[in-house]
Order: structure tokens, then C-alpha cells, then sequence
């Protein structure tokens, strides 16, 4: 039923206004009755407006848990989206390290050293070294300072299967009193790996376990160029007494602002031995014993690749810009009765029993890094300056060089009186 209303406001017959009190408490006390029968009835539902708020509160729980349903399943979604494009990322960058380090290793010329795999070796084998650094297998220099100290090298033959694509390494064997001993190799231009990084890998062994070796580089900038820069590697290599596979990575210095003058190049090395406390932190310090060295390569970028392995033909053409020579390829300049390889012209220009005069044009089997040192030997002999004439024996005189190039070069003599002809070897050096 609806609520009673109270009248507060009609007259009344004793003068006031309103209804007597009592008339009003009684539709007080029915309002009462009926406003707690209605709450009764909402909180029980049966008035229907509770029945269509729980249905309503149900219907929003359902459509939130459906939104929360789908919310998942799109951030599910979303995160296995993620997660494949991060993996996919990942493969191809794999697949492109993976493919960059195939192309690398099927390039040929990314090994910046020549004869890296001691194959070639045109001044003979072994040798000594006194106080001085000489060239000993092609494009490698050894030296031993010490007055009086003689040190020696030498091939060895790696045993087959040992170190892939490889059957020889260089041993030097340093002795007491040395004060610096070092194998290394010039590589002809200062700009080479400048600005970036150079990784040299190589394999190594000692005759006593226990020997150390320090790597260095310097840019050496050429004939009124700049002063030289020198980076040493950060570590000292321990080595065994077995053939193990070493890698150094070095920050070459950028060349910019430098002055680059003639003959500039970069020289690498080996340090077996050195007095300075400052160089290696001092751990060379006295040094000796034997080292033996194999298949070494320096190559652009941070990571060492396999050995760049090339046609020894190749190798000897690349050895022949720096020294050539007419002897067989094993065989040592001046030796005596050498004949193999020998340079021989019959020609008389004059009659039997007087001098006659012989101009030979010389070629280099390669053009040369510059124009060389030349050096005639007499062919039977060996000696140094002579060639051998028509009787075998040397020219009294010297043979003299003309015309000489990166090319080539003009060999003229006079012949001793009775003779003709002239028989002789040479050597041609544009080392640095």
C-alpha cells in the first residue's frame, strides 16, 4: 500500500493546526510497518528489483570474466607474437653470422700473411742468427739480439693430420745471453686493418711447457712519415709442449691525421725474449729455449676464421714480389755447382782470344714490391759478383746491374780473355 500522509497544516477546531497527535503517530507507526515490509521484500527478492539487480550484477561478472577471457587470450597472443619474432630474429642473425663466417672462409686473400704455412723457403733451411734479424723462411724475419749470441732456426714437419693443410712450422731456438728474440713479418702498407680490428690465429708449442710468447704490432709510417705506433697485446700465451691453436685480437689505430711516407707498412710479431721490464709486464725477461710456430694467419674483424689455405703456387708468386731467384726453389743462393736454373748465354761478340762484352736482359718472375737488390753468382762457383765463363771459371771482373726496375734488370760483364759466353744465378731482394 502506499504511505500515509500527516496533514500538519489544516486548522482544527481547538485553534491548532494538523491532525491530533495521536491520529498522526498512528500513520507514523503504519509507514514504519510498511517501508521495513518493502526493504524485507527488495533484500529477499521477491519484489522483483532485487531478482533484476542480481541478475544484472551476474551479467556484469559474466561479461567482465568474458573480457578478462579475452584480454588473456589477446595478451597470450600478443607475448607468443613477441617471442617468435625475437626467436626469428635471433635465427637469421645466427644464419647471417653463420653465412658471413662461410663466405669468410671460402675468400681467398683474407690472410694478410704470406706464407703463413712455411712452405716456401727460397734462402734455404736452417740458419743462424748473430746479434742481427734476418730473413729466414720466405717473408719471415728471426732476431736475436746479443752480442757474440748465436741463435738458430729452422723447418720442422708437423706430423701429418696434426694441424689441418699444414706439414711444416718454424722453430727458433733462443740461448742465454739473447736480450730480445723475435719472429715476425713486415705487411707492406701502414693502412692495413687501421681504424679497425685484426685478428691473428695461429699454432704454437714449446720445447718446455711453461714458455711464454708476447704478440705486438707497429705502424711504421715510412720515410719522413710519422713516428711509429706500437700496440701490445693485453696477454702473455702460456704454451704447452703440444701443438695448440691460439687466437690474438688486436684495436689497430686509425691512420687519420698521420703523415705516410714511402716504404710504410705494418710489422706483427712474436716476442720470445726481451730485457724491457715494461715490455709484457716483464714475464720475457731472460727467456730461452725452443719455439716452433705454425699455419698463422691475421685477418679483418674480431673472430678467427679457418685457415685461409692457398695453392703453394700461388704462395711462391706472392713470396716472389719481395725475393726471386734463379736457383731451384730449395736450394740456397751460392751454391756451388749449381746448375739447375742457371742463366747461360753462348754469345761471342768479339774474336776467341780477346774480352768481349755481354749484356743479358734480366726478368723478374714477378713485378717486385720495388726495385730490388741484385746479386749475380758465378754458376759453377757460387761467388758472389762473378759469372762463370766459357772454361767454368769466374770473370775476373765484377758484373754490373743497369736498368734496373721493379721488372727487371740488365746484366753486363766482360768476358776474360779466351772466353765467351757467361753462366751465372741471381737473387732479387725488395724485402724491407
Amino acid at each position: 500500500m502506499a504511505l500515509r500522509h500527516i496533514d500538519i497544516d489544516t486548522p482544527q477546531p481547538n485553534g491548532r493546526f494538523g491532525e491530533p497527535t495521536r491520529s498522526a503517530n498512528i500513520k507514523h507507526n503504519a509507514n514504519i510497518t510498511e517501508t521495513e515490509e518493502r526493504l524485507e521484500a527488495l533484500e529477499s527478492g521477491t519484489a522483483g528489483t532485487g531478482a533484476r539487480l542480481d541478475e544484472e550484477i551476474a551479467a556484469r561478472a559474466a561479461a567482465d570474466a568474458a573480457l578478462a577471457g579475452r584480454i588473456d587470450a589477446e595478451h597470450a597472443l600478443i607475448t607468443k607474437e613477441t617471442a617468435d619474432r625475437v626467436a626469428a630474429v635471433q635465427a637469421e642473425a645466427t644464419a647471417r653470422a653463420n653465412a658471413d663466417a662461410s663466405l669468410s672462409a671460402r675468400i681467398l686473400g683474407k690472410n694478410r700473411i704470406i706464407n703463413g704455412n712455411f712452405d716456401i723457403y727460397q734462402r734455404g733451411n736452417p740458419g743462424t742468427i748473430t746479434n742481427s734479424a734476418a730473413y729466414t723462411a720466405d717473408r719471415w724475419i728471426c732476431s736475436s739480439a746479443g752480442a757474440g749470441v748465436t741463435s738458430n732456426w729452422g723447418l720442422g714437419s708437423t706430423t701429418p693430420g696434426e694441424i689441418p693443410d699444414s706439414t711444416r712450422f718454424l722453430g727458433f731456438n733462443v740461448v742465454s745471453g739473447v736480450t730480445s728474440a723475435w719472429v715476425g713479418q713486415w705487411i707492406e702498407g701502414v693502412h692495413s686493418f687501421a681504424g679497425g680490428k685484426a685478428t691473428v690465429s695461429f699454432w704454437m708449442r714449446s720445447g718446455v711447457a711453461g714458455k711464454k710468447v708476447g704478440l705486438l704490432i707497429q705502424q711504421h709510417f715510412g720515410s719522413g712519415g710519422s713516428a711509429l705506433v706500437q700496440v701490445v697485446a693485453p696477454d702473455v700465451i702460456t704454451l704447452t709442449t703440444t701443438f695448440t691453436k691460439y687466437s690474438v685480437t688486436f684495436d689497430v689505430p686509425s691512420i687519420v691525421g698521420k703523415t705516410v711516407g714511402g716504404g710504410n707498412a705494418l710489422l706483427f710479431t712474436f716476442f720470445y725474449s726481451d730485457d724491457r721490464p715494461a715490455l709484457f709486464g716483464g714475464q720475457l725477461i731472460g727467456q730461452t729455449g725452443l719455439f716452433e710456430v705454425a699455419q698463422v694467419q691475421m685477418e679483418k674483424g674480431p673472430t678467427a676464421t679457418e685457415y685461409d689455405w692457398r695453392p703453394v703456387g700461388q704462395e711462391l708468386l706472392l713470396c716472389q714480389r719481395y725475393y726471386s731467384k734463379s736457383y731451384a726453389l730449395a736450394t740456397k743462393a751460392g751454391t756451388p755447382n749449381s746448375d739447375p736454373g742457371r742463366i747461360a748465354t753462348g754469345l761471342q761478340i768479339s774474336g776467341t782470344n780477346s774480352p768481349s762484352f755481354t749484356a743479358y736482359a734480366l726478368r723478374f718472375p714477378v713485378s717486385m714490391r720495388t726495385s730490388p737488390a741484385v746479386t749475380v753468382y758465378g754458376a759453377v762457383s757460387g761467388n758472389p759478383n762473378k759469372v762463370t765463363m766459357s772454361d767454368n771459371a769466374d770473370s775476373s771482373g765484377v758484373p754490373t746491374v743497369r736498368g734496373l726496375s721493379e721488372g727487371g734488370c740488365e746484366i753486363n760483364w766482360v768476358n776474360n780473355a779466351g772466353t765467351f759466353g757467361g753462366w751465372f744465378h741471381f737473387t732479387a731482394d725488395a724485402e724491407f
